[in-house]
């Protein structure tokens, strides 16, 4: 009888023990004991996050300017974005809170309302888009038609996210070295079955034109999001070995691109197709490689796009009413289903413009907010100050940032008019349109009284 009762006992204490593993921080400040996470588990968490099985897309997009420039114009991206996205990295370690909750104090309330709906459809517009690619490779690879590889991708990076940033960082850990593996073996395919020589140029380079490119398809991207992340780090102090945690992200995201750029770029040469997945079918045996590393690409990169697109649907259900524990797996189960949805029904192939047109967005949202968090806030605001109720219009909409963010908005749509051959040739047009954003806020605020002081509620 003992057996038994243990045997009975046995299931409901995993279940338990399950449930107990699911995230449901929600919006919430990230509580001490769970902001472990390293700077080494940072860097891999954003490299796997960026090693999609659309990063080799970028060797097609600069093939024309050869491997050389390619490379450098990859480089030189990394010089301008990494500070704002060590900055933006930094304050989840500063206050533990996730970026449109910090952007409450540079939008107001309404402002950072408005800007969490439109972010939570357009990661889940990257999840579908990014599922559906999955789906249509794996069907390749596998000689299948349909919708179930659609919904077997779908369904794995649901549940992934469902229990949250502590096991997503656990499965980039342990699953790294097989997406190497895989990668490599067709990399290793490629270079010993085709004939692969080094791309030069075809067109006189356009620095600006490359490094929009670069930025807008990778690191500048993420930025906004990075907080999302560091915000379980361990909290920054003033002992040494801050410098790892403020380059992490930035070095592991444009690492995957330079690596997956120059494969692609190899692989557009050689094959007359940047995807070297689809090598996959050719491979006896080894095709399995090509399947398991094009699904764990895309698990990894769409991992980045529902989790942060679960965060900030949160956001904004928290600035009309208080958050409930289980809001986070229910939001994710929603999202992720209605993504995977899209996928089936092809809906995104219609909107891929769009989704592209948002890089103009983020750069100058993001760059305002650094202005705001750096300056006016003096990276001192405490986090219950986040979740105050507003006490004055400006708290409600911040008319500050909202017109920075508009003019540098119209800049990045319209700027290229006013010279288009220095931002095709020399400046890369979302940066300047973010920097427009982030000094009209600076000049507006400079006699401001720095909001650096608790607020009192």
């Amino acid at each position: 009888m003992k057996h038994s009762a243990g045997a009975e006992e046995q299931p409901s204490g995993l279940f338990h023990k399950t449930l107990n593993e699911i995230e449901t921080v929600g919006v919430l400040p990230v509580p001490q004991a769970e902001r472990t996470m390293t700077s080494g588990k940072l860097m891999v968490v954003w490299l796997m996050a960026s090693a999609s099985a659309m990063t080799p897309l970028i060797g097609l997009l600069l093939f024309h300017f050869g491997m050389t420039d390619m490379i450098l114009a990859i480089v030189a991206s990394w010089l301008i974005s990494f500070i704002p996205a060590g900055l933006f990295s930094e304050m989840g370690r500063e206050v533990p809170l996730t970026g449109l909750i910090v952007a409450r104090k540079t939008y107001g309330r309404v402002g950072a309302f408005l800007f969490a709906v439109l972010f939570t459809f357009v990661n889940m517009g990257w999840f579908g888009l990014n599922t559906a690619v999955a789906g249509e490779v794996l069907n390749a690879i596998f000689h299948a038609t349909g919708s179930f590889w659609f919904w077997v991708i779908g369904a794995a990076q649901v549940i992934l996210v469902l229990f949250g940033m502590k096991w997503l960082e656990y499965f980039y850990r342990y699953t790294s070295i097989l997406l190497l593996v895989c990668y490599g073996a067709l990399t290793w395919y490629l270079f010993t079955h085709f004939h692969t020589i080094i791309p030069h140029a075809t067109v006189p380079m356009q620095w600006g034109t490359a490094i929009t490119t670069v930025v807008s398809f990778s690191i500048l991207a993420w930025t906004y999001k990075l907080s999302t992340v560091s915000r379980f780090c361990v909290p920054k102090t003033g002992q040494s070995g801050n410098a790892r945690y403020f380059l992490a992200p930035s070095v592991g995201i444009m690492l995957a691109v330079l690596l997956m750029g120059i494969v692609g770029m190899d692989a557009q040469q050689a094959t007359g197709n940047w995807n070297v997945a689809l090598l996959g079918p050719h491979i006896p045996v080894w095709g399995l490689a090509a399947a398991l590393g094009v699904a764990l690409a895309i698990i990894h990169t769409n991992a980045m796009n529902l989790y942060p697109s679960t965060v900030d649907l949160l956001v904004a259900l928290n600035t009309l009413r208080k958050s409930t524990r289980w809001e986070q797996p229910v939001a994710t189960i929603i999202l992720g289903v209605l993504s995977t949805i899209l996928a089936v029904l092809g809906i995104l192939n219609h909107v891929s413009g769009f989704l592209d047109a948002i890089g103009d967005v983020i750069v100058p949202f993001t760059f305002i907010m650094l202005v705001d968090w750096l300056w006016v806030q003096r990276r001192k605001t405490p986090a219950d100050a986040f979740f105050a109720h507003p006490e004055t219009p400006r708290e409600w909409v911040n008319w500050a940032s909202i017109i920075a963010f508009a003019a540098g908005l119209a800049f990045c749509l319209w700027g290229a008019d006013l010279a288009p051959g220095a931002f095709a040739t020399v400046l890369p047009l979302p940066v300047v349109g973010g920097l427009v954003s982030a000094v009209i806020y600076a000049l507006w605020r400079v006699r401001a009284p720095h909001r650096s002081e608790p607020v009192k509620e």
